[in-house]
């Protein structure tokens, strides 16, 4: 009897047990940031989710924290020439948000550590592939939503 219950709490714990969507996007990243301007920036991306994120605990489950190093490679044709002097330069925003269902990711930059004054704090509206290598979508680019993201899955 006292077996017969102990299998069936365990049965109860694993059917309730789900494996977090957050755990699939953990990680790190390498994508693209363009606009319709011209602008054109690479991105290495370090994302923290699920079990992976000990910070993230606090906020909920799917909560979603990291930073993104961006680099400038190429300016829109009506960049000043001080901005085109730019190019190679390097900075970097801080992102926290969740995991929507379906996969969509929702971001927002608090916080930026750039000393050459190349970007600006950005919002992401990003999908995850099923396969969980590539993300990518939109971002609210000084309010138009015309910024486009797409980032590959770092393999090592």
């Amino acid at each position: 009897m006292k077996r017969r219950l102990l299998l069936g709490c365990l049965a109860l714990l694993g059917s309730l047990y789900s494996f977090s969507q957050t755990d699939n996007l953990a990680g790190d990243w390498r994508g693209v940031w363009t606009n319709p301007a011209g602008f054109v920036f690479s991105a290495e991306m370090t994302l923290q989710a699920g079990t992976s994120c000990k910070t993230c605990a606090l906020t909920g489950a799917d909560s979603v924290r990291g930073k993104i190093i961006w680099t400038l490679r190429k300016v829109g044709m009506n960049a000043s020439d001080d901005y085109a002097k730019k190019i190679g330069m390097t900075a970097t925003e801080y992102v926290e948000g969740e995991m929507k269902c379906g996969g969509l990711v929702v971001l927002n930059g608090y916080d930026k550590d750039d000393p050459n004054g190349i970007i600006g704090i950005d919002k992401y509206r990003l999908a995850i592939s099923d396969t969980g290598q590539i993300i990518g979508g939109i971002t609210y680019n000084n309010g138009s939503w015309t910024g486009q993201f797409i980032g590959k899955r770092v393999q090592f």
